[in-house]
């Protein structure tokens, strides 16, 4: 009895500590999440893009779960939400009673209920790269020889106080061997944002058209802006600033000259597959008051699923002091096809 007690006294601390490193060095995971027929994950939310929620365990780096399939989550530690209207949302994630997930906003403890599709990644780093890439066309043979083409691009990089935005579209069409259209459009802006809402602009447009007599107008704009609205239902941002403005003719007399330039981007989403949008640019002479120049992009973008959609644009183009032989006003209505990233 004496040799059996020592060697408890002897085996004790060891066997508790023992015990203590065992507990304290297990893997601890505060995340859940319940799916499908009842199974149960502990362990990581990394990501959700694309509609996928991105979960780590200890013995599986990554288990891909459609968010359809998701009945509860919730987040020990603060998770950033990336929404589509592009705002951003920190905070934990919690599953409230009704079964609707939401988000603890951190610092203010506020609860925010949202939906899936209101997200565009979760945890997904600054600096990326979101938008479409569109193609439209018709092809008619035998009585009359028609051929049109649409192609357009549009992409934007967000960081946290700075913006960059890229737009080009191609349209090309002729009728029985002559050509009836063809005109090049490009943009680019950077943004700064001093707050939330507010920030300076500088921008860059190009147009090529053909039978507007444009070999290429270049536009250089400096301003500033505000954002007014911008929810899951709505946004709109105002701007405003001057511009230098350049046209080279193929017929007419080049020109340069100041304007000054107002703009307008405005989005509305319809229904939770409709969404409108309309990008409007008003560019006043500052030499001659009463000339201007006008180009508004309409636009309704239906979607389809799995990042496709179908989109009808429809664009006015104007200049009040257009060269000889050709018209003040030009329009362009455009059905295309597009996926977005």
């Amino acid at each position: 009895m004496t040799h059996l007690k020592t060697l408890t006294q002897k085996i004790t601390p060891v066997a508790v500590f023992l015990l203590g490193m065992a507990v304290f060095s297990a893997p601890v995971y505060a995340d859940k999440v319940e799916f499908g027929d009842g199974n149960t994950l502990q362990g990581t939310v990394t990501t959700l893009e694309k509609g996928t929620l991105v979960f780590s365990t200890e013995y599986a780096e990554k288990t891909n779960i459609p968010v359809g399939q998701i009945k509860y989550v919730s987040t020990d530690n603060a998770v950033t939400l990336k929404m589509t209207n592009d705002s951003l949302l920190t905070g934990k994630l919690i599953t409230l009673e009704d079964g609707r997930v939401a988000i603890i906003l951190e610092p203010v403890g506020e609860t925010v209920p949202f939906e899936w599709s209101q997200v565009k990644f979760i945890n997904k780093p600054p600096g990326s790269w979101t938008g479409n890439f569109g193609a439209g066309g018709t092809i008619q043979t035998g009585n009359v020889e028609r051929t049109s083409v649409s192609v357009g691009f549009d992409a934007k990089r967000v960081w946290e106080h700075d913006r960059f935005q890229f737009r080009f579209l191609h349209n090309y069409a002729e009728d029985t061997g002559n050509i009836t259209s063809r005109n090049t459009f490009g943009a680019m802006k950077f943004d700064h944002f001093f707050t939330q809402d507010f920030f300076s602009a500088l921008s860059l447009e190009l147009l090529k058209d053909e039978f507007k007599d444009l070999n290429l107008r270049a536009i250089v704009g400096l301003g500033l802006g505000y954002r007014i609205w911008n929810d899951d239902i709505k946004t709109l941002e105002l701007e405003a600033g001057a511009t230098f403005f350049s046209e080279d003719l193929d017929a007419g007399q080049d020109d340069q000259f100041m304007a000054g330039r107002v703009g307008m981007t405005f989005s509305y989403k319809l229904l939770d597959n409709l969404l409108f949008n309309d990008y409007l640019l008003y560019y006043p002479s500052f030499e001659e008051p009463k000339e201007y120049r006008l180009r508004n992009e309409a636009s309704l973008v239906s979607q389809l699923g799995e990042g496709w959609s179908l989109k009808l644009t429809h664009i006015f183009d104007q200049n009040s002091d257009p060269a000889p032989g050709v018209e003040d006003k030009d329009q362009q209505f455009i059905f295309a096809l597009q996926y977005s990233f």
